[in-house]
């Protein structure tokens, strides 16, 4: 769920309610705030904690705080930041503190963030079981992060940044852009706007598919698999579904090796229809690309920084369609599409796209759907070898994303789009429950897709073996694994 950047103002401005005179002076000292924490804690020497928790707590003045069950368990926990005003000037320090047993604090985030002119310019927000950070980094600069804690680890639920470019000599005086990605549910948020109205130019909702090696453990927390019983990607056929089991994607995955991009769809479809004579009349997954690794692909061209966007075809958009079968079993039935005609090296590797699809069933036997398991080389797409290769550098190392003096627990990179090879990727399954009549068909996909416009497409994160979609600081299995590790284990 998108925290809105409007929540920083009413929290600041509570803040501001609370102490006015201090919020203009140096803050609040933390001691003064123990009145008021007290009643929603219950056992008054748990605050107490703070005292040994953060550091130089005589010299603290509080500038945010947040409660919230962030842990899920039923019990509060606490977000706050902090100045230290014998300490540095442009930074102030966020902890999270997990209320354990309701008897003391254990500290899962330390973190230190600068602000541009007053500490007020970084906020917490307490959503559900998500706290947020929010933070101004420059004059049009907005950037906010919200973090939950999941089975004692500390785990990046999503974030969201948006900023202003001013494009001088235009009629439109500035451009805004917005993204926001969600590290749970793997779906993402891209808006092009203008500065001054805030009018869409440009506005896609897709889903961020991370592809990890294959075989590669993926630890609880990090983004994964996808899944999608809502009508938000339905492209066709709305009125016709009457419910999830009609059409939903329950399931679907991604992974790789040096070779193949692996491709796993569960979907769950109550009449699947297979082997009909006319393509169309038949159930089918079909797979669309855009192979233009890593550039801003969703711009055409920039002149004087005003962009045109790219909203037609070109020579780097492939089509594959997977027609299901009457049985489970290989598929046979392949459809290809491309801008441009493949190269003979692209023909032989199209040799090698091998698919297989299996019943999913319950109740001794019912179908429920079905499970597509497609492989696909990546010398099919014009690579001449699998583009992470270019951005690996060794096995996971451990280290902190962020400075390891101010985070306690460790973690493992989290993965930005440029530290990552990316291409354009959605999935289409398409559910036709009368062979009869194909033209009521419906169709989901995993992005609010329009044939014809790559600019609709999602994204693939070939996630190197560094790298890992989102951020998970482990507080007592990272210990673990990292000694198994040394160990040779």
């Amino acid at each position: 769920m998108k925290r809105p950047i409007f929540a920083l103002c009413a929290v600041l401005l509570a803040l501001a309610i609370v102490c006015p005179i201090a919020v203009r002076a140096q803050g609040m000292p933390i001691d003064s705030l123990m009145g008021r924490l007290s009643p929603q804690f219950g056992n008054p020497f748990i605050l107490s904690d703070l005292k040994t928790l953060i550091p130089n707590y005589a010299n603290q003045r509080v500038w945010g705080l947040a409660v919230g069950d962030f842990s899920n368990d039923s019990l509060p926990d606490l977000g706050i930041s902090v100045y230290n005003i014998a300490g540095p000037k442009n930074k102030v320090t966020v902890f999270l503190f997990q209320n354990i047993g309701g008897n003391h604090f254990k500290k899962v985030l330390e973190r230190q963030v600068a602000y541009q002119e007053s500490p007020i310019e970084v906020g917490l927000l307490a959503e559900g079981s998500v706290l947020t950070i929010i933070q101004k980094t420059a004059d049009a600069h907005w950037y906010q992060e919200g973090f939950s804690i999941e089975d004692g680890d500390l785990v990046l639920v999503d974030h969201y940044e948006t900023e202003k470019q001013d494009i001088p000599g235009k009629k439109v005086r500035s451009i805004g852009h917005e993204t926001y990605r969600n590290y749970e549910t793997l779906q993402s948020r891209e808006t092009y706007y203008t500065g001054a109205t805030g009018e869409s130019m440009l506005n896609m909702k897709y889903i961020t598919f991370p592809s990890y090696r294959r075989l590669k453990n993926v630890y609880p927390g990090y983004g994964y698999g996808m899944s999608d019983t809502t009508t938000a990607f339905m492209l066709e056929g709305l009125g016709l579904r009457r419910n999830a089991s009609d059409l939903s994607i329950r399931n679907a995955v991604t992974s790789y090796d040096e070779d193949y991009l692996y491709f796993s769809i569960s979907v769950n479809d109550d009449h699947i229809v297979g082997n009909q004579p006319k393509d169309e009349a038949n159930d089918r997954v079909s797979l669309w690309f855009d192979t233009r690794t890593n550039a801003d692909r969703r711009v055409k061209s920039k002149v004087d920084g005003f962009p045109t966007f790219r909203n037609t075809p070109d020579s780097t958009i492939f089509n594959l369609t997977f027609v299901l079968p009457a049985a489970a079993g290989h598929l046979t039935r392949l459809l290809y599409s491309s801008e441009a005609p493949l190269s003979a090296d692209e023909e032989e590797a199209k040799k090698g796209i091998k698919a297989m699809m299996t019943y999913d069933t319950v109740d001794g036997g019912r179908v429920t759907g079905y499970t597509l398991r497609a492989r696909i080389p990546f010398a099919f797409f014009g690579y001449e070898t699998n583009p992470v290769n270019a951005y690996e550098r060794g096995g996971p190392r451990g280290e902190a994303s962020i400075d390891s003096s101010t985070q306690p627990t460790g973690g493992l990179d989290r993965s930005e789009l440029e530290d990552a090879p990316s291409m354009g990727f959605t999935a289409i399954v398409y559910d036709v429950d009368d062979a009869a009549h194909p033209q009521e068909v419906k169709s989901q996909a995993t992005s609010n897709f329009k044939i014809n416009d790559p600019s609709t497409l999602g994204t693939l994160i070939l996630e190197p073996s560094t790298k890992f979609y989102g951020e998970v600081w482990p507080t007592y299995t990272e210990v673990v694994r990292s000694g198994l590790t040394r160990a040779g284990f």
